[in-house]
């Protein structure tokens, strides 16, 4: 899947200063490089990757910037061949429930979903190559060999999860089918918080879900 693109070749450096942790020095070289860019796709997956930077330095207000930039390049394409558009929607979510945004983050959360069943019926074709944000959470592509501006996605966006987690043990216990009533009770419980307008219990319910993907 790897192939030359003149568009993104600064970000081999960008891959290094992660493995350092330099992710002050990643952002600051994709961002001098976004000026270059011409393209809405690749414009969009550079703020995409900033925003994840951000958001792991803990400044959430300069990475929900990053994620409604990307958001914005993305309005202007159809279809992205490699990538879902639900990855800006639920990065952002997850910054602005940090940030205590909790109304603001379940609206992009429910968002996301709806973007993600209309790409599934749409481009079903693609739905077995696509980088969408439940296979961040699975980490499906962690292993494949994708252009570097992709594997940047990859991993600036991998999920660092506690080694205390409960769920994640409890996961490994039980069934699919199990899993699966789970996600839909805690997405109920979600929806059922929405129309009270309790913003925090639905966002946090829903949040609950994913753990259990």
């Amino acid at each position: 899947m790897k192939s030359f693109d003149e568009s993104s070749f600064f970000y081999d450096e960008v891959i290094n200063l992660i493995d350092l942790r330099g992710f002050e020095g990643a952002i600051r070289v994709i961002k001098k490089h976004i000026k270059i860019i011409k393209n809405p796709d690749d414009l969009a997956l550079a703020y995409l990757n900033c925003g994840f930077l951000n958001d792991r330095l803990g400044k959430m207000s300069y990475a929900i910037d990053d994620f409604s930039k990307s958001v914005f390049f993305e309005a202007k394409l159809d279809i992205i061949d490699i990538r879902s558009k639900d990855i800006p929607y639920n990065a952002r979510s997850n910054s602005r429930f940090k940030n205590g945004d909790y109304h603001a983050a379940i609206e992009d959360k429910r968002q996301a979903k709806k973007i993600r069943l209309i790409e599934m019926d749409k481009y079903s074709e693609l739905n077995n190559t696509r980088i969408d944000y439940k296979n961040i959470l699975l980490g499906t592509f962690l292993k494949i060999d994708l252009e570097p501006k992709y594997n940047t996605l990859i991993k600036v966006s991998k999920v660092e999860k506690s080694k205390y987690d409960l769920i994640s043990d409890y996961k490994k216990l039980i069934s699919e089918v199990k899993k699966k009533k789970l996600i839909r009770k805690l997405e109920l419980l979600s929806e059922s918080k929405y129309q009270i307008g309790d913003y925090k219990g639905s966002i946090k319910a829903i949040r609950r879900a994913e753990k259990y993907y």
